[in-house]
């Protein structure tokens, strides 16, 4: 029997048209009896898939800010392995595929992970943010000449081509998750690899994070996939449907997920994906549009936008008011004792001046990194130097409005990670 005849054109498994795909089962499960219950306990197990789907849009959820707020954070790392591991240690098995654009001559650095959950029922988005290297990456957040955003007002211009630069890709990802197929499917359409290369001793499909199908096995490396081929069969075999979509990103990230957002709210041929949407989860966003861009998507999925800020994080104060007038928009979340608190309003307004604003927030971070305090105790005459001679930003660093440090993923990670009173009940 041929193994291609078991698969469609596709690549998909035909389970339904194909009769002997039962007596393949039923001999996988006799070769691999406890690997088989393995993998059909992995797909299964969806204790944190089943929260993420109950989640009604427009309702804030901690459970959900939580797993988001770990891939925001950890969207920075360049090998999505990383993130496959953190979801799995956090209850959400999951494949992911990165989509990378990076044009120095544009100012162009943009990087998406798509994460689909084992069973296909939840798909997160998570754009990364602004990285310490290249520099690329600060010239295109300081490229800030607005651009019209179709008829819905304008937008920071570098953002708008960050998020054009990748998302014809991610709308072909999410049109194949929302149909029940594997996100890897169009990984493999569209990147050109090598087999079981003695070279690279991997193929296109384990690097996406998923078990190739029989017709894409090399034969010099068949025995070495059969057991992968079993667990990956099973899993395409009780893949879902779309049912719930999220949309994070931390900083600069933040302001491409909004950008993602209005992408499925602007293009007819993403209808379909507007009900799907549970939440579009930032943390450290700056502002991404004018007053017009905000008040047009605050009508479609201001209620699902949920903006994080810890403390005095100067990046949702920007742009500055020297670079035009821009205003956020959804629902601000301010860190209180024990967690996320919802804030009445939106605190996060944009700074007066751009530099100065920065230059206090680096004070500001200097200043917690290496405190002067134990070298000035209030006493004797150092009280007195401390009090009359010493600046008092040097000391008093509640004077700073800014702070750089309070921008770092770690503190909304941590944050996120904390159970606020009351949620018990939840």
């Amino acid at each position: 029997m041929k193994n291609e005849r078991l698969w469609s054109s596709d690549g998909v498994l035909n389970h339904v048209v194909d009769d002997r795909v039962a007596d393949t089962f039923q001999r996988a499960i006799s070769s691999f009896p406890a690997e088989w219950a393995a993998a059909a306990a992995r797909v299964k197990n969806d204790d944190v898939v089943k929260r993420l789907v109950s989640v009604s849009p427009g309702a804030y959820s901690h459970n959900a800010t939580s797993i988001l707020a770990s891939v925001a954070a950890w969207s920075y790392s360049p090998e999505n392995e990383d993130i496959v591991n953190i979801m799995e240690l956090r209850g959400l098995p999951c494949i992911c595929v990165s989509k990378s654009f990076q044009n120095q001559g544009l100012l162009m650095d943009s990087l998406v992970h798509i994460l689909q959950s084992r069973d296909g029922r939840v798909v997160i988005l998570a754009f990364r943010g602004s990285q310490l290297e290249p520099i690329t990456n600060w010239l295109a957040n300081i490229n800030i000449k607005p651009d019209p955003f179709f008829a819905a007002g304008r937008v920071h211009g570098s953002f708008y081509r960050g998020i054009l630069s990748v998302w014809p890709s991610v709308r072909e990802h999410l049109l194949t998750a929302k149909n029940g197929e594997s996100i890897c499917r169009v990984w493999q359409r569209t990147t050109r690899s090598k087999v079981c290369a003695p070279s690279m001793g991997d193929d296109s499909s384990a690097a996406c994070g998923e078990v190739p199908s029989l017709r894409e096995q090399d034969p010099r490396c068949v025995h070495r996939a059969r057991l992968r081929t079993v667990m990956g069969a099973l899993e395409e075999a009780l893949r879902s449907k779309l049912e719930a979509l999220y949309i994070t990103g931390h900083s600069l990230g933040g302001a491409l997920a909004v950008l993602a957002a209005a992408m499925i709210y602007s293009e007819e041929e993403l209808r379909d994906l507007r009900p799907l949407l549970r939440g579009i989860y930032t943390f450290g966003q700056p502002m991404v549009g004018d007053r017009a861009f905000a008040r047009n998507f605050q009508k479609h999925f201001g209620h699902m936008l949920f903006r994080h800020i810890y403390d005095k994080d100067v990046v949702p104060h920007l742009p500055p008011r020297t670079a035009g007038d821009f205003e956020h928009f959804g629902q601000e979340y301010k860190r209180e004792r024990g967690g996320w608190v919802s804030s009445d309003g939106a605190s996060a307004r944009q700074a007066r001046f751009g530099a100065l604003a920065l230059a206090g927030s680096l004070a500001s971070w200097l200043a917690e990194q290496f405190p002067i305090d134990p070298l000035f105790p209030d006493v004797g005459r150092m009280a007195w130097v401390k009090r009359n001679l010493m600046p008092p930003i040097l000391h008093k660093r509640w004077w700073l409005r800014y702070s750089m440090a309070d921008h770092m993923p770690i503190n909304y990670l941590r944050t996120s990670r904390e159970v606020p009173p009351g949620s018990e009940f939840l």
